[in-house]
């Protein structure tokens, strides 16, 4: 397989904001921490370890990630798309790039193959409500650049428009569930950490 996967992650301490009215901070750690292996774990089921590359300012994560084989790419900034990019030029990655979110709780190996086997230039599982991207595979990796963000689904498609090329859009409930507010949370009682 030439495609190579990345995971960008927030710092443990950091992620999981808008959780705070119904998790305390060591809690909403333990959640991105358990996000983050559950994800790691998955997408090294589908790709070689060797093959998937965590990108993080979280020493402890880059740790999580070389244990398991993983490439461990310490991020130079602070930004997602440019982690994304940072990634995206290394010079192993000359193929195509899967970027995976890590706040899927749902994610199965079988949303991954979808994504693989349905891919094209440019291929996006977008979110619930279509306005997010929660996966983003490009072949070859750089050939639009990252707009991860509000309204990202738009901007990734507009990207691969600018290029001539047409979307393919998977829909699957395991990539379209992000794990972003108490609603959300609400709909995964077994995530609650005490």
């Amino acid at each position: 397989m030439s495609i190579w996967a990345v995971i960008p992650a927030k710092p443990a301490e950091e992620g999981k904001s808008r959780l705070a009215d119904v998790l305390n901070r060591s809690q909403r750690m333990r959640l991105n921490r358990y996000l983050f292996r559950q994800t790691l774990a998955i997408v090294c089921t589908v790709f070689e370890p060797e093959r998937v590359i965590v990108v993080s300012r979280d020493t402890a994560l880059l740790g999580i990630a070389a244990a398991a084989g993983a490439q461990a790419l310490t991020e130079r900034g602070t930004d997602l798309n440019e982690a994304l990019h940072q990634a995206a030029t290394l010079p192993p990655v000359t193929a195509g790039l899967l970027a995976v979110s890590m706040d899927l709780p749902n994610l199965t190996a079988d949303d991954l193959h979808a994504m693989l086997e349905q891919s094209g230039p440019v291929t996006i599982a977008p979110d619930r409500a279509g306005q997010g991207t929660n996966a983003l595979l490009t072949n070859p990796a750089a050939c639009i650049p990252f707009r991860f963000g509000e309204n990202s689904f738009a901007l990734h498609s507009a990207e691969a428009a600018r290029i001539g090329v047409t979307p393919r859009v998977i829909l699957r409930p395991g990539l379209a569930f992000d794990l972003d507010t108490p609603e959300d949370l609400a709909l995964c009682p077994g995530l609650i950490l005490s």
